[in-house]
């Protein structure tokens, strides 16, 4: 899809290469670019993050450096800038000179608290970005300390809206003929995995709590089986009784749990009633048993159960690379599949590129990229992009709206019957709740019972004019409706549509349920977050996010592979499959040795890290050491200079041996200070820590009120944008819509009679609690 688009990527922060990785496996040319003397050797990782690229490495301190990297800059159509917050600058590189030497380039600077702002030269390591995005605090046992998620999961996000931004960035050149620049803080991007707690925070003034596995609906954790622990899911609810009954015990199927709300206030009896089931049961009979009544059941899989899926085998998910240098090994495939969107997993670079090779290799002042046309400059990137998103709950909703965020005209189809369930379950609060104003914020919304024939043919008629579709719902629904991609693009040509699902749409659980317990579970990715090797899986937040961002990355790829070619697509995103290549580096190494990496709770595999106790309730901090002279700053620091001395501490060997004593230090010194005094006094030392923020120290966090990221409207306070245009980028025009708001304005132009709407009479619509 991308053959004619150049990418250099600078290497140095995984976001970088997340995002670089997902270019070079659609096609393009991606060249990581390595400073000299810090060139990343081959492991697991770069196995992973390195596929189908190219590398080399420059002195960007001499002339002949500076001369290499001019040329190539004129060449390209992408710079994704992973050196961090001003090396780039350093060198003579600013934004400005870049566009002076390319108009037509897209520059995405990339750092972990943005360019600007208090933080803008924090240190940080993944579990410092984890903190301070708020994540750590929803992650482990309440009684315990915050507890880090296996994966690095704020990389991995920012990779993700990296590539996203560029891609409309492209599409947006394709268009108006200049480039872009992009400025993405990696805290913020991680942030929108916060969204629900921030939006419900600003709204309510509520502090979301650590409940380790605890979902506000019950039942909806992992619980422990006879071999494991198995995600007993309670929805979609309309299907609980049918589950019910597999626990055998009559009780759960009378007056005390007849409908969700009675089941919340009766978690613990609920918990000793399935019990007795579960333990007596395997965890794959469990996940079987529960699908075949239509819950959305899982098991918590290990990394080799979840290399070895049936699901995953049908697919052909994982594919074998033979890496010279490394060996033999499996990793995920595409993380989205279209027959119009070719992807290509080919080894890691193993030589660099001489640097004097590079000007024939890459020549300067090349016409490159996708631009057919040029016209007047467009004030967002989706500018004039026509949406129908029959999305609900979480990940696909969350996917649209970024699209909307960003310019698109989103008009969600809402079904009265069987509302969506951000809706709530209330019918007097359908329109009333701070979770769905944020999911659905610049959309519009119409209201249409597809199965009454003459709305059936008002649908068609909205998408024959639109440019994007896209759905969650389970393989097979919308085609039943006469909507599925074959008969739609006969509609429309051109229409790109995304049918986001649990499992994919093919192999023998495709037709399963899923929400982000079960997705999470059965990835693989919960058995690598937990205190300790031996520990109890945990879950991390949030996977419905993930999903919903690589959803609208698929979009974005299938809009940009229509700029160049004219026609549309479909593309089937499996959200079991989006969550697994967040563990690809897990694969790797798995396939490759045999032996699957173990949760390390919140220690690092090479560096002193932990997370320590500050006065206050639950008020913690982060902190990573990484070598010898970060270790003599540090004891500097908390006034303890003797330990610089000590024979325990010599080396870094020495310190990682004796790690738990150093814990203790670290805390003693830390318990009675407050968390943002310790991180500011830490991080004066160029040391990596960071508090962990709980949703209350975001909305108050002066760094982005100084970076201005807050949406702060008339009617509301909301998250902001994950990353910024120079051309012009996100707006808000307003919160999640009253249903049918946009009735009178969109049906009645489509022909719909008034006397044929939905009535929406709140005795007759159909809420997320209602069960037959």
């Amino acid at each position: 899809m991308f053959r004619e688009l150049r990418v250099i990527e600078l290497a140095g922060l995984p976001a970088a290469a997340w995002c670089g990785k997902l270019f070079a496996g659609f096609g393009a040319e991606v060249l990581r670019l390595d400073r000299t003397g810090i060139e990343r050797g081959l492991d697991s990782q770069s196995v992973w993050l390195d596929t189908g690229k190219s590398k080399t490495a420059l002195d960007w301190n001499s002339e002949s450096g500076r001369s290499a990297a001019t040329a190539l800059i004129r060449g390209t159509d992408v710079l994704i800038d992973g050196y961090g917050f001003g090396v780039l600058d350093g060198f003579g590189f600013t934004p400005q000179r870049l566009r002076a030497l390319n108009p037509r380039l897209i520059l995405a600077r990339i750092a972990p608290f943005g360019c600007d702002g208090p933080y803008r030269d924090y240190w940080a390591e993944e579990i410092t970005l984890y903190a301070m995005s708020g994540l750590m605090h929803s992650t482990g046992d309440p009684g315990r300390e915050p507890l880090a998620s296996g994966p690095g999961v704020c990389h991995f996000t920012a990779g993700l809206k990296a590539y996203l931004a560029i891609a409309m960035a492209l599409l947006r050149r394709a268009r108006c003929g200049h480039g872009d620049v992009i400025e993405l803080s990696i805290q913020e991007t991680n942030l929108e995995n916060y969204e629900i707690a921030l939006a419900e925070f600003f709204a309510t003034g509520k502090v979301a709590a650590r409940n380790n596995d605890e979902h506000p609906m019950v039942p909806w954790r992992t619980y422990p089986c006879r071999d494991g622990h198995a995600a007993i899911i309670g929805g979609p609810i309309r299907n609980w009784r049918r589950g019910a009954r597999l626990f055998e015990a009559p009780e759960l199927l009378g007056p005390d749990f007849e409908n969700m709300l009675l089941r919340i206030q009766n978690r613990d009896r609920l918990r000793e009633l399935i019990t007795p089931w579960l333990m007596r049961n395997d965890k794959r009979t469990i996940y079987r048993l529960g699908q075949e009544a239509g819950l959305a059941w899982g098991y918590v899989a290990t990394l080799q159960e979840a290399l070895d899926s049936p699901q995953s085998a049908a697919r052909n998910y994982f594919v074998e690379i033979d890496q010279p240098g490394y060996g033999r090994c499996r990793m995920p495939d595409a993380p989205f599949r279209s027959e119009r969107l070719p992807w290509r997993t080919q080894p890691a670079p193993t030589a660099s590129i001489p640097a004097a090779r590079l000007s024939d290799l890459w020549p300067q002042g090349a016409d490159r990229g996708i631009t057919r046309s040029t016209h007047a400059h467009t004030p967002q990137p989706l500018s004039g992009i026509k949406v129908i998103d029959f999305t609900h709950d979480w990940a696909g909703p969350h996917a649209a709206r970024l699209l909307a965020d960003y310019g698109a005209e989103v008009i969600k189809v809402e079904y009265p019957k069987l509302l969506d369930g951000m809706r709530g379950g209330y019918r007097d609060r359908i329109n009333e709740h701070p979770r769905f104003w944020q999911l659905h914020r610049n959309k519009r919304s119409i209201t249409l019972d597809l199965h009454i024939p003459e709305h059936l043919e008002c649908c068609r008629r909205l998408i024959a004019d639109a440019d994007v579709v896209i759905e969650n719902s389970r393989p097979g629904v919308m085609q039943k409706l006469g909507l599925g991609y074959e008969a739609l693009s006969r509609l429309n040509p051109r229409l790109v549509m995304a049918s986001l699902s649990a499992f994919g749409a093919s192999g023998p659980e495709s037709s399963y349920a899923g929400y982000g317990g079960t997705i999470e579970a059965l990835s693989g990715l919960q058995s690598l977050t937990a205190y300790s090797s031996d520990g109890v899986p945990m879950r991390i937040r949030e996977m419905d996010v993930f999903n919903g961002i690589m959803g609208a990355c698929a979009v974005l790829s299938g809009l940009l592979r229509r700029e160049a070619s004219g026609a549309g697509c479909w593309i089937d995103v499996a959200e079991s499959e989006a969550c697994g290549w967040l563990l690809g580096e897990f694969f790797v190494e798995l396939s490759h040795t045999g032996h699957a990496p173990s949760p390390r709770g919140n220690r690092h595999p090479r560096f002193l890290q932990g997370c320590y106790r500050c006065t206050g309730e639950d008020r913690w901090v982060v902190l990573t050491i990484r070598n010898d002279a970060e270790w003599s700053r540090l004891v500097a620091a908390i006034g303890r200079p003797e330990l610089a001395c000590d024979a325990r501490f010599a080396d870094h060997a020495s310190r990682r041996t004796h790690h738990d004593e150093i814990d203790a230090l670290i805390t003693e010194w830390t318990r009675s200070r407050e968390a943002r005094e310790v991180m500011e006094t830490l991080q004066a030392q160029k040391l990596a820590c960071g508090m962990v923020f709980n949703v209350r120290d975001l909305a108050q966090d002066p760094h982005l009120a100084a970076r201005g990221w807050f949406i702060n409207a008339s009617d509301g306070r909301f998250p902001g944008f994950p990353f910024r245009f120079a051309e012009g980028g996100g707006r808000y025009r307003g919160r999640g819509p009253q249903l049918g708001a946009d009735n009178e304005a969109v049906l009645g132009p489509l022909g719909l009679a008034r006397d044929v709407w939905p009535d929406l009479d709140p005795s007759k619509l159909g809420t997320a609690f209602d069960e037959p």
